[in-house]
């Protein structure tokens, strides 16, 4: 069985939960994990951060995940994303979807982390090999 069909089949669940559950219930998640803006959209920052850390430390290691990493990124993504639209289309309040908000800034925050792990590195080897000319 194929890591996409791993992480579909476990997040669908999870999804049909969100999706049918009204809004009280959404509003009492959000207040209990004290979610908001900031926090929804935090993953993106720290992979942007933790992948630069990476790449200037030459961690060049956890690129043999990146094929996996790659597609949780895009199935963590898709689902949020899709789960953001639905809930938006089921209860009109924006807001009621930051936890889905959530789950995409998480896939595009493992992918931020392997994108700029690279692309650090490549600078870093650059920049070395310039110096030694």
């Amino acid at each position: 069985m194929n890591i996409q069909r791993i992480i579909a089949l476990v997040t669908a669940p999870i999804g049909l939960i969100l999706l049918l559950s009204n809004p009280q219930d959404l509003l009492e998640l959000i207040a209990n994990t004290g979610l908001n803006w900031y926090q929804a959209f935090n993953p993106i920052a720290w992979g942007i951060i933790l992948g630069t850390i990476a790449g200037l430390m030459r961690l060049d290691a956890v690129q043999k995940g990146a094929v996996y990493g790659t597609y949780a990124a895009t199935a963590l993504t898709t689902f949020g994303l899709v789960g953001t639209i639905a809930i938006f289309f089921e209860h009109r309040l924006w807001y009621l979807g930051w936890p889905t908000m959530w789950i995409a800034a998480l896939g595009i925050g493992i992918y931020t982390f392997f994108l700029m792990q690279v692309r650090f590195s490549e600078k870093y080897q650059k920049g070395n090999e310039n110096d030694g000319k």
